[in-house]
């Protein structure tokens, strides 16, 4: 058995009664970018000019493989990938249409007549963007995936006025330019009702076109975030952050905390430089990671919290953490369109990214998978098929498992890994990382708990465990639902050749209030509970 380093045994603690807070539905979002192929060979069929071809330079009539009509929906959009989002992982919301895109999209270029629309230089990733995907194209792809929109404003090159536009475009019930507009090309009177708006994105960034400072920014987003709730006041705004443990999220907070609903945030871990020769310290730097995370959502949440002191702010701003994941960018490049395969390691880093957005329930209200098809994406499409990655199987054990119950207060005894981290100062500041990480969600109707334990130690299993639930509920000492991900080869990776290479075990056993945890493996378990009046009990 191995124990942690005072000598402790290991341990998981359960507290029901103890709530964090609902979890929201859109912690298990996505997110589309005109980039490499997520949209055209992603969620539409690929075409002979589809990224990395062009008119000009098409792709060769000898190699290009259509997709089936059977692949298709009557719109013309990937069956096979909607049954995926849609009917697998249940994707409540999805962004759009970008993304570092955004800051250079004018969005009247793509509605109106597709003979109409002006073909673009793409400014972002290279290439060029034929606007075929506009917003009508998506508004009618998120009915049919049964999805919220979640679109963002160019404030790099567009204008208060243009976005005015957009959103009368999409919203507007009178007999308005734009409202009448939406009318003749849908062919429908009922508006789009695109209910959240995100106020750019990473302005703050030296790679995107039209940087501001943050004090620049936040003047402008102050001005249009007044103007937008004129013209749509039910719309949900949504402010453009950092990290949220930067000068920049505390300046913009402090200037637009009363004027939005959200502050968003991004990160990517197993992203940045490092000395990649040591191939024997990138595990650990891939799957301790989303711990910086959850240390920035710590931070941001005191950001917040100050700005409404000081501005008398009594509603709640939540964080919509609109992009994160696992992204090499030496292996996910714009000349291969971020297209990167992942691994068994990659796949525990992103239950951890799960895990810290469960147990920060209270502030996280949104959380976008960057990106949902093709691009540093759980999902990989072809012509003819797709494949899951080894990301997308935490993703869909959250979703069916930890979505739509309260997320509930843990207390973990366990070993703490002293390796390097990345970024390096969570060990510094923030703390050594455990390697057992715990979140837990409290069912109702009927009772239940679900517990997702990662044992982030590359060698070490965890045997016998003690995992207890207590104050308030009874346990019964039946059958305990296990799912669990774990393969001898840290390295695996699932393909075209071997789609189910890593995949999930699933099987019902008897619970002994104890547990072992292999090494680098995620185990989730569904339990069911009864209510009592007593003391703590082992699950």
């Amino acid at each position: 058995m191995s124990t942690n380093q005072d000598g402790g045994v290991p341990s998981i603690d359960i507290f029901p009664t103890a709530h964090i807070s609902p979890v929201s539905n859109f912690l298990f979002s996505g997110f589309l970018e005109h980039l490499g192929q997520c949209i055209y060979g992603g969620i539409l069929p690929s075409t002979p000019t589809t990224f990395p071809y062009a008119p000009r330079n098409p792709c060769p009539q000898d190699q290009f493989t259509p997709t089936p009509e059977h692949l298709l929906t009557p719109e013309g959009f990937r069956k096979d990938v909607l049954e995926v989002l849609r009917d697998e992982l249940g994707t409540p919301m999805v962004r759009w249409p970008g993304g570092n895109y955004v800051s250079s999209y004018h969005w009247e270029d793509g509605v109106g007549p597709q003979e109409e629309r002006r073909r673009r230089p793409e400014l972002a990733w290279g290439g060029e963007e034929s606007n075929v995907f506009g917003t009508d194209e998506f508004i009618a792809w998120c009915r049919v995936a049964k999805i919220e929109p979640y679109i963002i404003l160019n404030m790099g090159t567009g204008t208060l006025r243009e976005a005015l536009n957009w959103i009368e475009y999409c919203n507007g019930t009178g007999d308005t330019h734009y409202a009448n507009l939406r009318r003749k090309h849908t062919g429908r009177d009922a508006p789009h009702n695109v209910r959240y708006w995100g106020l750019g994105n990473e302005v703050w960034g030296d790679w995107q076109v039209g940087q501001q400072t943050a004090s620049a920014y936040a003047t402008k987003a102050r001005q249009w975030a007044h103007a937008i709730k004129l013209i749509d006041p039910t719309v949900v705004l949504i402010g453009c952050g950092e990290t949220g443990l930067t000068e920049w999220d505390s300046v913009v907070l402090d200037e637009l905390v009363d004027k939005v609903e959200m502050h968003s945030i991004h990160t990517y871990t197993g992203f940045g430089d490092r000395d990649r020769t040591q191939v024997e310290k990138e595990y650990g730097r891939s799957v301790y990671g989303p711990d910086a995370a959850e240390y920035a959502i710590e931070i941001s949440r005191g950001l917040i919290n100050k700005a409404r002191v000081a501005k008398k702010v009594q509603k709640p701003i939540k964080l919509a953490f609109d992009e994160y994941g696992v992204w090499d960018e030496t292996v996910g490049t714009p000349e291969n369109g971020l297209r990167q395969i992942y691994n068994f390691t990659d796949a525990l880093a992103m239950a951890g990214w799960l895990n810290v957005f469960i147990r920060q329930a209270d502030i996280v209200d949104i959380a976008c998978i960057a990106q949902s098809v093709n691009v540093i994406s759980p999902l990989i499409v072809g012509p003819t098929g797709l494949f899951r990655q080894t990301i997308y199987w935490p993703l869909y054990l959250f979703s069916k498992y930890m979505r739509g119950g309260t997320s509930i207060r843990t207390a973990v005894a366990s070993p703490t890994f002293a390796g390097e981290t990345l970024p390096t100062w969570i060990s510094t500041v923030k703390g050594l990382s455990a390697h057992l990480d715990v979140s837990a969600v409290l069912h109702a109707n009927p009772d239940r708990v679900c517990i997702a334990v990662v044992n982030r130690a590359e060698k070490d299993a965890f045997v016998a465990v003690p995992v207890r639930i207590g104050h308030g509920f009874d346990v019964d000492e039946t059958e305990v639902e296990v799912h669990e991900m774990w393969h001898a080869d840290v390295k695996a990776v699932n393909g075209w050749d071997d789609p189910d290479k890593v995949k999930v075990a699933s099987r019902r056993e008897k619970w002994t209030g104890q547990r072992t945890f292999r090494e680098h493996s995620l185990t989730l378990g569904d339990k069911f509970i009864d209510h009592f009046d007593g003391h703590i009990m082992n699950m």
